[in-house]
């Protein structure tokens, strides 16, 4: 549990708060990460790191972890959540949307893409950070990005009969997540919610966060993959659980 200020309002960041309530809890994918930073054998870098969620259980698990995340908030706390978790990470603060800046303490032999941060990033700007990836990582080294399952998408929504919103206490103070709905365009998926904090005195907050992903689907991926020298090996199925949609691992290989 994190100190609160001289206001009582937590130190955490607003946006390391909600990455802890809407993510925090989220571990369908733990196992792959796992399993893929064992069988690389060297750095793994994760890229929007975020709050650490997957960096943090990695580096606990003994990997060399590189956690790259643009919000400067969120790479800020990484090193002290690092601390408390008894962990030791490296942290890049960069947006990947601007990969030719990006430079690396080590050379990774695994990339990941959790919750399908690749997925913030247009069809004109994916290639240039498949490129730069390919031009940092070790030789065969696997990078795997996940994307949305979109066969799953729809289903989930209509199967739903009730979702419970994400909630975390912090210092006594309660934070909650609820989804509303996914709005699927041509080109991007919209994922509002409203969240909601209530301070220890009672007092509440309400506000609309919206989240946009650019469509992308799996084959797509690995096309633009291949036109920067990234082999396409294969995919790997997450499932999220009841009414989530369902994600998709691309794993590709630098040859």
């Amino acid at each position: 549990m994190s100190a609160t200020s001289e206001t009582g309002v937590p130190e955490l960041s607003d946006a390391a708060i909600w990455q802890q309530v809407e993510f925090g809890s989220y571990g369908a994918d733990l196992p792959l990460w796992v399993e893929l930073a064992e069988a690389a054998g060297g750095p793994v870098l994760e890229l929007g790191a975020g709050a650490g969620r997957v960096s943090l259980h990695l580096a606990g698990h003994g990997h060399e972890v590189i956690a790259l995340e643009r919000d400067p908030e969120l790479a800020a706390e990484l090193p002290r959540a690092a601390e408390r978790a008894g962990a030791k990470l490296s942290v890049v603060d960069l947006d990947l949307a601007s990969p030719a800046d990006l430079r690396l303490p080590a050379e990774p032999s695994l990339v990941i893409g959790p919750l399908h941060v690749i997925q913030v990033l247009d069809g004109a700007s994916r290639p240039a950070l498949l490129a730069r990836l390919r031009e940092l990582v070790a030789p065969s080294a696997t990078v795997a990005l996940t994307v949305v399952d979109e066969a799953t998408l729809l289903s989930a929504g209509a199967s739903a009969t009730q979702i419970l919103p994400d909630m975390r206490e912090i210092d006594g103070w309660v934070f909650s997540s609820e989804p509303l709905w996914v709005q699927v365009g041509d080109d991007a998926l919209n994922v509002r919610r409203i969240r909601q904090r209530v301070s220890p005195e009672g007092a509440v907050e309400k506000a609309v966060h919206d989240e946009l992903l650019m469509r992308v689907s799996p084959e797509r991926l690995e096309l633009e993959a291949e036109d920067v020298g990234l082999t396409p090996v294969g995919h790997r199925q997450i499932s999220s659980g009841p009414n989530e949609a369902d994600s998709v691992a691309v794993l590709l290989e630098a040859r």
